[in-house]
């Protein structure tokens, strides 16, 4: 599993590997972002629990395909009841 990113993709490794000590929050908008790949889908470690394993205190993620629009009204409401 991997984010991509403009120049190069930013691998579970790459996470994991980084100690983020003050990390306290991340949002993943994007589809499976709680599920392992095409390949192992039942696997613990995906790209939600390599944050939390890097140092992120809470982490929220997908288990299922996000249409854009809906995931933007989902990330909006919940940022405006925080």
């Amino acid at each position: 599993s991997c984010f991509t990113m403009r120049d190069e993709p930013l691998t579970l490794f790459d996470i994991m590997e980084n100690d983020i000590p003050h990390a306290e929050f991340a949002f993943l908008s994007a589809c499976h972002t709680a599920i392992g790949d095409e390949e192992t889908p039942d696997e613990v470690v995906h790209l939600a629990a390599g944050l939390q394993f890097s140092g992120f205190k809470s982490v929220v993620g997908t288990l299922w395909v996000v249409d854009d629009d809906v995931a933007k009204h989902i990330v909006e409401a919940f940022y405006e009841n925080m």
